[in-house]
């Protein structure tokens, strides 16, 4: 006998499940269902109307996070021939050192840099198994605010600025079969009088160098990216070194990059992938800035952020980074801090046929 307890239990079932609601239907047949009717009052008749549509959907999306949990991609990358990348990168720092000689005690010094750089690849094949990447800058501009002094660089000024000299320049990226770069020509020429300018041109000439060129490049890509097909959770660890400027050693990377989820950026496909590592120097360096030798020791230095990896294009359509470095300096015989955050956003703009 179908009684109020028994409809009560059945709506219960109902709205926890549709398969099982779907199953207990069947068993019941017609004539359970007509008499379940005429004793159900309108509100369980209401119930059980929008509860067999919303256990439909969530049964349906449990089914669709299921499938995209399971879902697995074989990595693919590599600088695709024949076509012209357009890229943008912003660069934000954000330094606070404490201990400047002179300070007042307790006192310290804030700093701000912002760089921002427009940039294209033209990428071809070049001899047997390599390619050549012609790289031109189509608007740089840097932004330094310490309070008291303030500059400002920008190539769309035309007030003589050296970032108006480099705009337009070309130098080439030769890439082996790994899609690493062995060689970078007309690095001379490209940065031209810019090299010669005060401050900024010994800058320029240090993080433009060949070797620095090279590792920036190729620190640009996933590193150690595995054979085998990666889900979502599946991750990869590695660790790199990369030269410093001014001959002040090397930082020893050691980074891990785990498969977040599959989504899109700007209606294109990507493997979102997290990225997050650690950064340790050879130990106590020494650089000289405009006559002044520094000691130098960072610590406590990492890094995380996101890539969106279009698996199709074989590159990175979108990352942001951020890193937090503390360092220890010495200045003439007097003890520095500085905390440092830098951010950074590297995003593709535009994709067209290489001409």
């Amino acid at each position: 006998m179908l009684t109020r307890a028994r409809v009560e239990e059945t709506v219960e079932i109902v709205m926890v499940s549709a398969p099982y609601a779907s199953r207990m239907l069947r068993c019941q047949g017609l004539r359970a269902l007509t008499d379940l009717n005429h004793r159900l009052t309108t509100t369980e008749k209401m119930k059980m109307k929008f509860a067999i549509p919303t256990a439909l959907l969530a049964t349906m999306a449990c089914t669709m996070l299921s499938a995209s949990a399971q879902k697995s991609v074989k990595l693919k990358q590599g600088f695709p021939v024949g076509k012209k990348i357009h890229q943008s990168i912003v660069l934000n720092q954000k330094m606070k050192m404490a201990g400047i000689p002179g300070a007042p005690e307790g006192q310290g010094m804030n700093m701000t840099n912002k760089i921002t750089m427009d940039m294209s690849m033209d990428i071809k094949k070049h001899g047997k198994d390599q390619k050549k990447a012609v790289v031109k800058y189509d608007r740089m501009a840097m932004l330094m605010d310490a309070g008291i002094i303030k500059q400002e660089f920008d190539s769309e000024s035309d007030d003589g600025n050296p970032f108006t000299t480099i705009v337009g320049k070309e130098f080439s990226l030769i890439y082996d079969k790994d899609d690493k770069v062995v060689e970078v020509e007309g690095i001379e020429g490209f940065l031209g009088d810019a090299a010669e300018q005060p401050g900024i041109g010994d800058m320029l000439k240090q993080f433009m160098s060949e070797e620095q060129m090279k590792e920036m490049m190729n620190q640009g890509l996933l590193q150690d990216v595995p054979k085998e097909a990666q889900k979502i959770g599946d991750y990869w660890t590695y660790e790199m070194e990369t030269p410093m400027p001014q001959g002040m050693g090397k930082f020893k990377v050691s980074g891990k990059y785990t498969v977040k989820r599959f989504d899109e950026y700007e209606g294109n496909p990507c493997v979102v992938i997290a990225m997050e590592g650690k950064l340790k120097s050879d130990g106590k360096t020494k650089m000289n800035m405009q006559g002044q030798e520094i000691e130098m020791e960072f610590k406590d230095s990492k890094f995380e952020g996101d890539i969106y990896f279009d698996n199709k294009l074989g590159l990175p359509r979108k990352s942001d980074m951020i890193t937090k470095m503390k360092m220890n300096m010495g200045i003439l015989g007097q003890n520095m801090t500085m905390d440092m955050n830098m951010t950074m956003i590297s995003k593709i703009t535009k994709i067209e046929e290489s001409k």
